[in-house]
């Protein structure tokens, strides 16, 4: 779609003072909304008065109606449905809200998701809801009939779908007539009755004729509507007598009859201004005027409109008309047959306006057709990033497409164009081969326009470099492109700044993506930064994150949030695919400040988002971060369930930098499960592996192997755990990694508490709690389970920080007031067989193992073991064995 959506093709048409009203046709539309029709086509010739019918019944209709004109530049599948569902939203808003929008705003969008959203947004819609397609006969796209096909065949019975056509659209209409799925309503349906005929002469026109002279017109004209309104206009002027006036071939009619009967009385200037704006698919006032070059523009508009030449408004505020089909095509074959040679510059100031307007696509289809390649050239430098990051990559495409042979060569932001195309799909070899082609046109770099130029491609070699995550490159040209590029340049140097900062971004340097972001934001009037702002606001969210800030980081992402929903905005551009996304990162939020509704009520909507569109990076976000909420409502298989909907995503999609957050997810429920053992391989694993350093995000896999040899016990794995938490402390604190350094020094105290070494244990506590609550920090703590929580009541009875650990405690949800404090004997000892089967719980046995060994049943060791559970004050495998350690009982 371009930058401005075309309002008026949205708006129901406004009723015209001198239409004859139709009872009987409203009357029968009323009637396609009855359960069971799914499809109402009105399908006529030219001037039946098919738009004039559906206007009349939609401005008297119960049921709201959303309007849809379109035009031949719909015939873009993305483009169509993108502006079905504005004209949706304009009656029922709430529709901006569903699953659609993310699904529509992506760059290559997946159609039957798309599809199925529509189904599923219509199926929650209760109110009964039509959508006018008003002239469908000029889309040709096979891709968009086969998706009409799709959501009639699926259509529930609470929304209607109304076409109106000049042919039969290449739908299953045969079916939908076999099933009485369809309502037709046809040329004779439309045309006048002899009794309407009769009225309009006499009431609407104020015409005294003969009744002879009626039936003989009406006759002649077999009720065709815009056949009598031109008999209705010569007779109103006194130009021909209705017993001289003879009717006896429509179009030959028409054509002599607009030929000398409209054009010839009127004056040269008013002839002139119909001719030369009958290139206009849309008119106002300002556009005639550029076109025309003469001034009152909206005046000579409105003196058409009073006289009755064919002109419709299309705006209640008559800002906008357009002319009849009929009368436009007459008047530009008339255009052409007396001034071929001032068409071209016709198109040419039409372009002209239409690219100040900001209406990119009307300005390159006059341009074209003007020859004009220096507009054209203009309109790809404006527009092509934004199109192509707006996800409209297939108009470009279609632009490119429809240039001459020999305009696709030696203009250098049409080459630039193609290679942006291509880059945007993946094509990264073919996109360098085309900026080197268009390198090679431009030559030496002499001139200031060619080192503007030479900018411009080190801007798109930029983008290709930070594509394949070459920063040494990509830092190297995007010097030179921002060096070269002028001010006026805003939108290319916007797209520098933004590649350039995900770029640091994926490469762990935080400071300097930071900064590109920042000057991005700088640059907040370029229609690409209204394209690139929810995504740059999530990204220095994402920063905000990663050192711990979670408030900022909270702060941005409502800021992309409201970018993204913001109603101004989306009549500009809608929605990127990133609402999903933003929805699962705020519900990572809620979920860290232990507010668990929110967090699901935010992890909801971003899946609804996200799942649709096939956004592979937030399904896995979402999946993992609904698996921890699972697990912290102690729901064990829920949260198994969503690991392993993540695991196919993790491992196909090769997203390096989750697989540490997918495996800690893992870690986490095995301990729940009381499965150390399988824990414990895993870290085993992992620490024989070299790469491990290397691996991205590698500290939350360190977090989880320092858990895990926290809980495994044995000294010697404590102390290991203990060496790793020093090593990577030392490195997030130099990096402010902040989050990543609360989780490690919390894990610090459990070991330094498990070592016996209280001091230390609570002084690695204490720090923690103090970069903690300013950012409000609750599941980091909570996670931990009961061992942290215990060590929480000492630090409490010590005062430290005692607001904050207070609140914490309360977030733990367990009986703290069984469990005794360290050091503090059992109110009932552990028999000998429980100590044999607690030591071999510590050491990670399972139940059958446990019984293998003691040479006893598995029932009986889960006798023994809930007899321990219940004795040391723990429900679950690891705390038993934490709790044994506590109190001295193991070795």
């Amino acid at each position: 779609m371009s930058v401005t959506p075309v309002r008026t093709k949205l708006i129901i048409p406004p009723l015209r003072p001198n239409s004859l009203p139709r009872p009987r046709l409203i009357e029968r539309l009323n009637h396609s909304l009855q359960p069971g029709t799914k499809l109402t086509l009105v399908s006529a010739p030219a001037g039946y008065g098919k738009t004039t019918a559906l206007t009349q019944w939609a401005h008297a209709s119960p049921a709201p109606i959303g309007w849809l004109s379109l035009d031949r530049s719909d015939n873009d599948f993305e483009r169509f449905f993108r502006y079905l569902i504005l004209a949706w939203e304009e009656v029922q808003p709430e529709i901006k809200h569903s699953r659609l929008d993310a699904l529509l705003g992506s760059r290559s969008p997946n159609r039957e998701a798309v599809l199925a959203a529509f189904i599923n947004s219509a199926v929650e819609i209760e109110r009964h809801t039509v959508l006018v397609l008003n002239d469908y006969h000029l889309i040709e796209e096979d891709s968009i009939h086969q998706a009409l096909t799709f959501l009639i065949d699926h259509l529930p019975a609470t929304l209607h779908l109304v076409l109106t056509s000049r042919g039969e659209p290449p739908l299953p209409l045969t079916r939908y007539r076999a099933h009485r799925e369809l309502l037709e309503i046809r040329s004779e349906d439309l045309a006048f009755w002899l009794e309407e005929t009769r009225m309009y002469f006499d009431e609407v026109i104020g015409l005294d004729l003969a009744e002879n002279e009626i039936e003989r017109l009406h006759a002649d004209l077999e009720g065709w509507i815009a056949g009598l309104q031109l008999v209705a206009l010569s007779l109103q002027k006194g130009l021909t007598a209705a017993d001289q006036l003879v009717v006896r071939g429509r179009h030959r009619f028409i054509a002599d009859y607009l030929s000398e009967e409209v054009l010839i009385p009127l004056s040269g200037d008013l002839q002139r201004f119909l001719l030369q704006t009958s290139i206009l698919d849309r008119l106002c006032g300002p556009l005639c005027a550029a076109v025309t070059g003469l001034a009152g523009g909206q005046i000579l508009l409105e003196t058409l409109e009073r006289e009755n030449l064919f002109l419709t408004p299309l705006d209640d505020r008559r800002e906008w008309f357009r002319y009849h089909p009929l009368f436009a095509d007459f008047l530009q074959a008339v255009l052409h047959r007396r001034h071929p040679a001032d068409i071209a510059e016709l198109h040419r100031r039409a372009g002209r306006w239409h690219l100040e307007q900001e209406l990119p696509e009307e300005a390159f289809n006059h341009a074209l057709a003007g020859g004009d390649v220096a507009l054209v050239n203009q309109v790809f430098e404006r527009y092509t990033q934004v199109k192509l990051l707006g996800g409209e990559v297939r108009v470009v495409r279609r632009w490119l497409d429809s240039l001459p042979v020999e305009w696709q060569s030696g203009y250098p932001m049409i080459g630039v164009a193609r290679a942006g195309t291509l880059l945007i799909t993946g094509q990264f070899e073919a996109s360098a081969r085309c900026l080197d082609e268009v390198e090679q046109w431009l030559g030496p770099a002499e001139s200031a326009d060619s080192r503007v130029q030479q900018a411009r491609l080190s801007a798109v070699h930029c983008f290709i470099a930070c594509f394949q995550n070459d920063l040494e490159r990509a830092e190297t040209l995007a010097d030179h492109a921002l060096r070269g590029l002028p001010d006026a340049d805003a939108d290319l140097r916007t797209g520098v700044y933004g590649a350039l900062g995900d770029t640091y971004r994926q490469n762990g340097r935080w400071k300097e993506a930071q900064d590109c972001y920042l000057r991005a934001l700088d640059l907040d009037h370029t229609r690409t930064f209204r394209v690139q702002s929810a995504h740059v606001f999530g990204a220095l969210a994402d920063l905000e994150l990663r050192q711990g800030r979670l408030r900022d980081a909270a702060r941005y992402w409502r800021q992309a949030l409201a970018a993204v929903n913001n109603r101004d905005n989306w009549g500009h551009l809608l929605p990127l695919p990133v609402i999903g996304w933003l929805y699962i990162r705020l519900g990572e939020l809620q979920y860290e400040w232990n507010r668990l509704e929110e967090a699901w009520d935010y992890l909801s909507r971003g899946l609804e988002r996200s799942e649709p569109a096939g956004d592979v990076r937030a399904m896995i976000a979402g999946y993992l971060l609904a698996g921890r909420c699972k697990l912290a409502a102690g729901e064990t298989e829920a949260a198994e369930e969503y690991l392993e909907r993540t695991r196919p995503l993790v491992e196909k999609a090769q997203f390096a930098q989750w697989t540490s957050r997918f495996e800690r997810l893992q870690v986490e429920l095995w301990l729940v499960q009381d499965r150390l053992r399988a824990a414990v391989n895993w870290a085993d694993n992992l620490l024989s592996d070299a790469s491990i350093d290397n691996r991205p995000e590698n500290e939350v896999s360190q977090l989880a192997i320092a858990r895990v040899l926290i809980l495994k016990g044995d000294p010697g794995s404590t102390a290991q755990a203990l060496s790793r938490l020093d090593h990577l402390l030392q490195a997030v604190e130099t990096e402010n990694k902040m989050g990543i350094q609360i989780e490690g020094l919390v894990l610090q105290a459990l070991a330094q508490w498990r070592r016996n070494k209280q001091p230390q244990a609570l002084a690695a506590l204490e720090k923690a709690l103090r970069l903690a609550e300013p950012e409000g920090y609750v599941r980091c703590f909570v996670d931990c389970g009961l061992p942290l929580a215990r060590l929480l009541q000492e630090a409490r009875s010590r005062s430290v920080r005692p607001g904050y650990v207070e609140n914490l405690l309360a977030a733990f949800e367990i009986d703290l007031s069984t469990a005794a404090t360290a050091g503090v004997t059992l109110p009932e000892p552990l028999t000998p067989r429980e100590m044999q089967v607690l030591e071999q719980i510590a050491a990670g046995l399972t139940n059958h193992e446990i019984a293998e060994v003691l040479v006893i049943s598995p029932q009986t060791v889960k006798k023994h073991a809930s007899s321990i559970y219940g004795k040391l004050g723990v429900s679950r495998r690891t705390e038993a064995a934490a709790r044994a350690r506590e109190l001295n009982l193991l070795d």
